[in-house]
């Protein structure tokens, strides 16, 4: 797929097809799994976006994507998808600040986000800082943004507890 409206045409076509409406549970789970073995950039970028677009109406899909261990992955496949696709890097993203805005981090996931993460997305941000209308900046300010109240939340709940 060339651009990102076929990608979302191909996603609104299995998002709406009877194979989905009749297996939403399974179908979910197993493209869950794929993004948890696949590395082929392409069908991670489907991937990507199709568990984007439907975790925005059912939330329990973010839910399953944390129980099964996507978080990791997602960091992984951000860290080193930078140089090589930046539509899918943009799209793991989105994925993961909306994965992280709904569902609550666990402390394990927290702990899997190192120093070099957290300063590729700063280089990655002064990189760009010259093009204001570049589509980095949102989607990587915001992930920033998500793990520092998830961080906070953490040591909230830390002191909140002993008390």
């Amino acid at each position: 797929m060339h651009s990102d409206y076929n990608i979302a045409q191909c996603t609104h076509k299995l998002l709406e097809s009877e194979l989905f409406s009749a297996n939403k549970d399974y179908v979910r789970i197993q493209i869950v799994y794929c993004l948890l073995q696949e590395d082929e950039f392409s069908t991670l970028h489907l991937i990507a976006n199709f568990l984007l677009f439907d975790g925005k109406d059912n939330e329990g899909t973010f839910e399953t994507m944390i129980h099964e261990g996507c978080f990791p992955r997602l960091l992984e496949l951000i860290s080193k998808g930078k140089d090589t696709d930046p539509r899918l890097h943009r799209m793991l993203l989105e994925l993961m600040y909306e994965m992280s805005r709904v569902q609550r981090l666990t402390f394990e996931d927290l702990a899997q986000v190192d120093d070099a993460f957290v300063i590729s997305l700063f280089q990655l941000i002064e990189q760009l800082s010259d093009d204001v209308d570049d589509p980095y900046h949102y989607p990587v300010i915001r992930v920033l943004v998500i793990l520092l109240l998830h961080v906070s939340l953490g040591k909230l709940t830390c002191i909140h507890s002993l008390f």
